[in-house]
């Protein structure tokens, strides 16, 4: 998303815009961004400064990190970023910076939901879904 730095005047600017997740490339091997990335936006000059907040919406199809099945989680995210006026040139552009703050703001462990029981290591069952085969310690 990008705006003219002229056009922000005394009143706030807010823009929100689809953008299909595909072409951000931010996919890794355990995390999918699915269908679009929604932004809501609202730009408020401030002297010299451009205080940008932002709502990111965005749909993740995630690995399980005790189950191993993959899931669809619906994410929003809200942040602020700040822009000295100087500093830009005609346009401010904000994709590189939510595209970042997305990355940053994932969690380390993601679950399919709170009470996952995960695998058993012995057997190799789904225990959210079945009973342990093998009677191991992971089962239990």
């Amino acid at each position: 998303m990008r705006i003219a730095v002229d056009s922000l005047g005394d009143n706030p600017v807010e823009l929100e815009e689809d953008i299909p997740a595909l072409t951000w490339n931010i996919n890794s091997l355990d995390v999918k961004f699915i269908g679009n990335i929604h932004l809501n936006c609202k730009f408020t000059k401030i002297s010299r400064e451009i205080i940008v907040e932002i709502t990111v919406d965005s749909v993740r199809e995630i690995v399980c990190a005790r189950c191993l099945r993959q899931v669809e989680k619906t994410q929003r995210q809200n942040f602020k970023r700040d822009y000295n006026i100087d500093s830009l040139k005609e346009f401010l552009d904000i994709d590189s910076d939510v595209r970042e703050e997305m990355l940053l703001d994932f969690p380390m462990k993601v679950l399919c939901r709170p009470d996952c029981k995960g695998i058993c290591f012995g057997c190799g069952a789904d225990l959210n879904s079945e009973s342990c085969r093998c009677g191991s310690r992971g089962g239990k």
